[in-house]
């Protein structure tokens, strides 16, 4: 049985014979070169968060203060990263999150259907945002066998937004994804754990401040069904369209899933609220 580990084998051993990975591993220099193959205002966007960034800043350093506590003599060879979700099971426990601007960060200006393309490859559910570059009903024949969502963000005129979720459900979207902003405030992973505990039996699809396998892993521990990712992928996009996506979906599982392995929880449903401690 494959594990999406095996991904440091593929990379030791294509470096045996001198060749090295096309895209970064890592996430600061995945956003080093992003910045430097985007226009200054798209990457202003994307890079960007509201007000004085205080949010935006706390969601990514609170995975910090987060660990998982090992369990030592249990490392698994194979391990499950499936999770179960609106009565569908999916090999992996992420998502890609919704961007606004995901359209015009690709070179060719049609990043929904090159993220789309790469939800087809990965087996990675995508969310849809309302502002797509290419019409919804185009980036869902992308997917393939992989089923997606549709993000609405709610116009004020309910005809219209009527008219999106109709079109959303005649173009095979699996659920509708209701954005409600809240521009500053507490971390979101801090949040998580008590979210999750009130309301037991119900799928919570977590997102903000996702850059690593690790902190996926976090978040799975602290109560969360699904893991979205957002601004990682956005800048694979941008420096390889849809295989940069790609890229950057693997190097997150393959993390995810060697963490899992050497602390020795070999399935999600071993990462329970006693795996994880703060710091």
């Amino acid at each position: 049985m494959a594990n999406f580990g095996d991904l440091q084998n593929e990379i030791y051993l294509a470096g045996l014979s001198g060749v090295v990975p096309a895209l970064p591993m890592s996430f600061a220099e995945l956003e080093r070169r992003a910045e430097l193959a985007m226009p200054p205002g798209t990457w202003s966007y994307v890079a960007g968060g509201a007000g004085d960034e205080h949010t935006q800043r706390t969601n990514r350093t609170a995975f910090d203060h987060w660990g998982l506590i090992p369990r030592m003599l249990r490392a698994s060879a194979e391990r499950d990263l499936s999770v179960e979700l609106f009565g569908t099971t999916f090999s992996t426990p992420v998502f890609l999150a919704p961007i606004g601007v995901i359209g015009i960060c690709t070179q060719n200006g049609h990043g929904d259907l090159a993220a789309a393309r790469a939800a087809a490859a990965t087996g990675v559910p995508m969310v849809v945002s309302t502002l797509t570059e290419d019409p919804l009903e185009d980036v869902a024949a992308q997917f393939g066998e992989t089923p997606g969502f549709f993000q609405l963000y709610c116009p004020t005129d309910p005809e219209v937004a009527a008219s999106l979720v109709q079109r959303a459900e005649a173009a095979g979207y699996r659920a509708i994804v209701v954005t409600l902003d809240a521009n500053g405030g507490l971390a979101a992973v801090d949040c998580l754990a008590d979210v999750a505990e009130a309301v037991p039996g119900v799928p919570v699809l977590f997102d903000s401040g996702v850059r690593s396998g690790s902190d996926v892993v976090k978040a799975l521990a602290l109560g969360a069904t699904a893991v979205g990712i957002g601004r990682p992928y956005v800048f694979g996009a941008a420096l390889g369209g849809t295989d940069g996506i790609v890229h950057v979906l693997r190097m997150i599982l393959a993390e995810a899933d060697l963490l899992m392995a050497v602390d020795g929880y070999p399935t999600i449903a071993d990462l329970g609220r006693d795996a994880i401690r703060r710091t």
